[in-house]
């Protein structure tokens, strides 16, 4: 089938054209022609610059593609570049950078602005050295920064210069920061000095204050925080803490030294070496030995300070150690184990003594008031003695009974009267409420805590509680010292720290004194639980309270809390020449200890 005619005609002129393109059909050569095309203008594809804010002297990136281009400029500074492609800047200003790209057909040109900020300050560095430090001692802060007007450091250092160092000692761990200023902005940075704790010696000490040549002490101590400790003189290095037995044979002062990281802490304890000189005590003693007025056939004397067994003398018919009967002074022993029963609850001092005897004895109505205190203290009433205390045939309980019959003095509590029998009746009522023989409640409350080796009453069913027992000097220094030592002994608790005070205050009180065995002039002027309270004026060089019980047969012992000793004088010679030759006595003691 033939193509249609107007399809036809189409066909004929494109292939004219074509011939007509390609040169064909005649005419003027190439290049002759007027008015030739120009080419086409540059073309800016792009021009940017990365990043487009930059501190001073900081880097910039500019990239650029250009087309259609003869030349390309970047201005300032970069000169001619090629059509595509980057360049590193630094300007120190905010600058705006400006590409021209040229050709015959014209000119391109963009702009790019890159803007410089101010520096921020910074900090190089900042350091402390050394970065711990013991108490008092000093660091050094150094440091650097880089754009900064301003420096300053906290914590009371204030401002410094830009670059420096300072050195301080602070009291405390202390973190310091340093804050740098500049155009740009602010930076800082922060170093810790530590201050490391000192060593502590929470307690370096001797078990005795004094002792004589020969003797040991134990030095006991105990530190924290330290590395090394040492003991001078001649002691050097030791555990952080221990205890050491130590012989001074002179006084000597042990200093501890304690070392750590945190410096060094000492601390010192003094032994007193004594020698003491019992020359003169020695003469005084045997110079009484006689047949004249005042005088003794013989005596036993001993003597201790602060525990220690210090000086011990016998002489005449008197060998050492020597028990024997020590009449009065028995009422504080007594009165002692009377005490230790209070303590665990069996006895009330103040509660009326009828609370205790129940169907005993029959009580009378005139003695109903009549408590424990007063019969201890001699304010009951009752007379000084009753035939039956010198009858170790019948019962303690007949005694009692026999007491309770007799004619009271006065009314009870209304005056002092000395009085054997009103301790007899204690010691019965005690008897009751223990539940055992006086005997025995003497040696489980008193006499086996102690180590008491010779004192015992005489009369196993009625004993004489307030004048009976016998003793020597060494068992009597060791009731004392339970007392000087707050109711203790041997690693026990005989009585309470408060019975064993209640002896140190007289509980006369304003009561009329109507009868007291040692006469007036014997500096002997309170009374509390067995045991007399000497003046103030009686013991000069001794702030007291210095207590005694002597007896009826001549035995003195006495006992000072001030000076921490006790002494016991026994002879036969009867009160006034023991209380004479205590006066004597007791000021060369002290003379010794006041050394």
């Amino acid at each position: 089938m033939s193509p249609k005619p107007a399809f036809r005609s189409a066909l004929l002129g494109l292939g004219l054209l074509l011939v007509s393109a390609c040169g064909g059909g005649g005419g003027a050569g190439d290049g002759e022609k007027e008015g030739a095309a120009e080419p086409p203008a540059p073309v800016l594809r792009s021009f940017t610059a990365s990043p487009s804010s930059v501190v001073s002297g900081g880097a910039a990136m500019l990239s650029w593609d250009a087309t259609n281009v003869s030349t390309v400029r970047i201005e300032p500074g970069l000169g001619s570049r090629g059509a595509q492609g980057t360049a590193t800047v630094r300007p120190t200003a905010t600058t705006t950078y400006t590409l021209t790209a040229t050709n015959s057909s014209g000119t391109r040109s963009a702009s790019v602005q890159v803007t410089v900020q101010a520096a921020a300050a910074r900090v190089d560095s900042f350091t402390a050295s050394p970065a711990s430090i013991a108490a008092g001692g000093s660091s050094q802060l150094q440091w650097a920064t880089t754009d900064a007007t301003q420096v300053s450091i906290d914590n009371g250092v204030g401002a410094v210069p830009v670059d420096g160092s300072v050195t301080l000692s602070p009291a405390v761990t202390t973190t310091y920061r340093l804050t740098a200023t500049g155009p740009g902005g602010n930076s800082s940075s922060e170093v810790t000095v530590t201050v490391l704790p000192p060593p502590t010696i929470a307690s370096f000490g001797s078990s005795a204050v004094s002792l004589q040549p020969g003797e040991s002490a134990t030095l006991s101590w105990a530190t924290s925080e330290a590395t090394t400790v040492s003991i001078q003189p001649g002691l050097g290095t030791q555990p952080a803490s221990g205890s050491l037995s130590v012989s001074p044979m002179e006084t000597i002062t042990y200093r501890l030294t304690a070392t750590g990281p945190g410096g060094v802490r000492t601390a010192e304890t003094t032994l007193k070496v004594i020698t003491y000189d019992w020359s003169a005590l020695a003469k005084l003693l045997d110079d009484q030995l006689g047949s004249g007025e005042g005088q003794m056939d013989g005596y036993n004397f001993a003597l201790e300070i602060r525990g220690r067994l210090l000086f011990e003398r016998s002489g005449g018919n008197m060998p050492p150690r020597m028990t024997i009967p020590i009449a009065s002074a028995s009422k504080a022993p007594s009165a002692a184990a009377i005490l230790s029963l209070v303590d665990q609850g069996l006895l009330d001092l103040d509660a009326p003594v009828s609370t205790y005897l129940g169907n005993s004895i029959s009580w009378p109505l005139d003695k109903a008031p009549i408590t424990l205190r007063m019969l201890l203290n001699h304010s009951s009433g009752l007379p000084f003695g009753s035939p039956c205390m010198e009858n170790d045939s019948i019962t303690l309980q007949a005694c009692a009974q026999e007491i309770a019959n007799l004619t009271l003095n006065f009314p009870p509590n209304a005056a002092f009267f000395y009085s054997g029998a009103g301790y007899q009746l204690a010691g019965y009522v005690a008897q009751q409420a223990a539940g055992r023989p006086w005997a025995q409640l003497f040696s489980q409350q008193i006499g086996t805590p102690l180590g008491l080796e010779t004192f015992r009453y005489v009369g196993n069913d009625n004993p004489r509680i307030g004048g009976g027992a016998l003793s020597d000097a060494l068992d009597y220094l060791r009731i004392m010292r339970m007392f000087i030592d707050g109711g203790r002994a041997n690693g026990n608790t005989v009585l309470s720290a408060q019975s064993a005070a209640s002896v140190t205050g007289s509980q006369i009180g304003s009561r009329l004194v109507l009868f007291q065995p040692i006469g007036e002039s014997s500096g002997l002027d309170g009374y509390s639980n067995g045991w007399w309270l000497s003046g103030a004026s009686a013991h000069p060089g001794s702030a007291g309270p210095e207590l005694s019980d002597p007896g009826l047969l001549g035995a003195m012992p006495w006992m000072d809390f001030d000076k921490d000793y006790s002494a016991a004088l026994w002879t036969l010679e009867g009160s006034t020449t023991g209380v004479n030759l205590w006066r004597l006595i007791r000021p060369l003691i002290l003379e010794q200890i006041n050394q």
